[in-house]
């Protein structure tokens, strides 16, 4: 079965050049040699992928479909999908694209003119990156019980408390906040969103050392001044912090969708059938045959899953239920391939070793981070927001629009 996308001639000709280029800035070594797990990779490799993230942005390809007055290269969706198709093949150190991907949109919705000045061109070229910091100990998935605090002292907002999850790189410029401006506000009106520098005093950052790796900070706020000026949500952006945040989670949910599909399926059949047990490649056996053909076939209904919604979030199409739709299948896939590959490839998949194979380097960090299924809300929280989009919910409305609130700027 062929469940590729064709590409037009003019996307034919600009993958040609994508992938020279590619082929031109990338060590081959260093793709051979990288670690899967974010939290492994050396601070030489961070380094490489921050200035190779730079170049990306001097291109306008790390925000394609941005405006070039934001850093961005102004192109077409059909170029993005072609950027990023390409990038998702290559073995690279994690790039920071948080700014990207979840700041950024929020900025450009929600921010001053100001503020998308100073924040959005720096993001677009790759020089500015930022962490989001929403997750408390006592606050994840219902994001609306958040405990930290932000209180008005002249000029300035005085931050104190705790974020956890939070990043996911070597180092930030800024932390997207969430944090409570009103607690005599009702709850979703009573939040408000920060751009605040991380090199702030008062901020002190702890590596988390989990199974899934990932590299992953607990984030602590102690007396932290940020200046009202960074406060995200219009002129007067006290109090939307909960719609500021609904932009990033609207993308973070799955909204922002995906082109390729997941390249750990390619890597997987191709060991299969190299992989010899009892004098056969894997791959004769009948029922690795099944499996594999329920993990292609699967894999790609995710893909065009996320090729819809990238579609729907280009053409600027408002979401219901299918941000949290593709979400979902990501959270239920991962734990389900890893079952199915423990089952293929026995407990070597669970092993690093590399005299079986390099792709068990992959496999078994995907073991691992197959685990986490709670980033940008657990799997039930997303069937909760379904059921709410489509009108089955038995509490339908207490949820907060995701739109900007009447007033918005």
């Amino acid at each position: 079965m062929d469940f590729s996308v064709v590409d037009t001639p003019e996307q034919a000709a600009f993958r040609r050049e994508v992938r020279g280029w590619l082929d031109a800035n990338i060590p081959k070594e260093l793709e051979e040699n990288l670690s899967p797990d974010p939290q492994e990779v050396t601070e030489a490799e961070f380094q490489w992928g921050w200035e190779f993230q730079k170049k990306l942005g001097a291109l306008g390809w790390l925000a394609p479909t941005w405006d070039k007055e934001h850093g961005g290269g102004g192109l077409s969706v059909d170029h993005a999908m072609v950027i990023d198709g390409e990038l998702s093949m290559r073995n690279l150190p994690p790039m920071s694209n948080l700014g990207i991907a979840l700041a950024g949109p929020a900025i450009r919705a929600w921010g001053t003119d100001e503020q998308k000045r100073r924040f959005l061109p720096g993001t677009g070229r790759g020089e500015i990156i930022t962490w989001q910091a929403f997750t408390e100990p006592e606050a994840g998935s219902d994001l609306a019980s958040l405990k930290m605090r932000a209180v008005l002292d002249g000029d300035d907002y005085v931050l104190n408390g705790t974020k956890m999850f939070i990043g996911g790189c070597n180092v930030a410029d800024f932390l997207y906040t969430l944090a409570v401006t009103d607690p005599n506000a009702p709850r979703h009106q009573n939040i408000s969103a920060f751009m605040v520098p991380n090199n702030s005093p008062g901020i002190t950052i702890h590596l988390l050392d989990l199974i899934a790796g990932g590299g992953k900070r607990m984030v602590y706020y102690e007396d932290v001044r940020v200046a009202r000026e960074n406060l995200i949500g219009g002129e007067n952006g006290v109090g939307k912090g909960w719609w500021v945040a609904q932009t990033t989670l609207e993308l973070e949910h799955g909204g922002s969708g995906r082109v390729v599909r997941d390249p750990l399926v390619d890597q997987l059949i191709r060991y299969c059938r190299s992989s010899v047990r009892g004098g056969k490649p894997l791959t004769a056996d009948s029922k690795a045959q099944q499996m594999l053909a329920d993990i292609y076939i699967r894999s790609h209904v995710g893909r065009l899953i996320g090729t819809r919604n990238y579609w729907m979030q280009s053409a600027g199409k408002k979401f219901s239920y299918e941000g949290s739709q593709f979400s979902l299948w990501g959270k239920t896939f991962a734990p389900w391939l890893a079952k199915q590959v423990r089952e293929l490839v026995g407990p070597y998949s669970l092993v690093t070793d590399q005299k079986w194979a390099a792709i068990h380097r992959e496999l078994e960090s995907h073991q691992r981070q197959s685990l986490a299924t709670h980033p940008g809300g657990t799997p039930e929280i997303q069937r909760v927001i379904m059921a709410r989009a489509i009108g089955i919910s038995r509490s339908p409305n207490r949820t907060a629009a995701s739109g900007k609130p009447s007033g918005g700027h």
